[in-house]
C-alpha cells in the first residue's frame, strides 16, 4: 500500500478566524438596525387604522355621489368603532366583508388588524355619537376631526367643512 503525501497546495475547506468574525460583525450591525424597526411594528398597525378610516370616509363621500343618498359615518369612541350608515341610519352593506346584511361596522377591539389602536376623540359637533354626513352630492355638511393612537403616537384625522377634503397628521 502506497503511502500518500502530504500535498501542500490542496487547501482544505474552511473559513478562518477573520471571516468569521467579519460575518458575525456584520450579523450584529444588521440586527441593531433591524431590531428597533421590528419592534416598533405596532405604528404600522395605527398607521393602518388612519388608512382605513381615511378609506371609509372617501368611500361615504364617494357612495354618496354614486347612490345620490345621504351617507353617514358613526364615530362611537366609547366602543371603539364607527360605522357607515344610510340617510336612514341603517347600518350599510359591506360583502367583501363575509356576507351580506348590513355589516359595516369597524371594531378597533374586535379587530385583530388594529389591536392596542384606540379611538382617542371624534369631534364632528352635534351630540355622541359624533357624525359625520355627506350630502347627495358627496359635499360633508359638518367637518370635523378624529384622533387615534397607539402607545402614545397618535394621529388626527381631519375632514374640511366646506370641501370634504380629508388630511392626517401626526401629533
Amino acid at each position: 500500500m502506497p503511502l500518500t503525501k502530504h500535498n501542500p497546495s490542496r487547501r482544505l475547506a474552511g473559513y478562518t478566524l477573520v471571516e468569521v468574525l467579519i460575518i458575525v460583525a456584520i450579523l450584529g450591525v444588521a440586527a441593531a438596525i433591524v431590531v428597533p424597526q421590528m419592534l416598533a411594528a405596532g405604528t404600522l398597525g395605527v398607521q393602518a387604522a388612519a388608512r382605513i378610516i381615511i378609506a371609509d370616509i372617501l368611500f361615504a363621500q364617494n357612495d354618496a355621489i354614486a347612490k345620490q343618498r345621504t351617507r353617514k359615518i358613526v364615530f362611537d369612541p366609547a366602543s371603539e368603532s364607527y360605522s357607515l350608515t344610510d340617510e336612514n341610519d341603517a347600518v350599510l352593506s359591506a360583502n367583501w366583508k363575509g356576507g351580506g346584511g348590513n355589516n359595516y361596522v369597524i371594531d378597533f377591539v374586535a379587530d385583530t388588524r388594529f389591536q392596542g389602536v384606540v379611538i382617542v376623540s371624534a369631534n364632528f359637533g352635534g351630540a355622541t355619537p359624533q357624525t359625520l354626513e355627506f350630502d347627495d352630492l358627496g359635499g360633508p355638511l359638518n367637518g370635523g376631526t378624529v384622533e387615534i393612537e397607539f402607545q402614545g403616537q397618535r394621529y388626527r384625522i381631519t375632514v374640511a367643512s366646506f370641501t370634504g377634503r380629508v388630511t392626517v397628521e401626526l401629533l
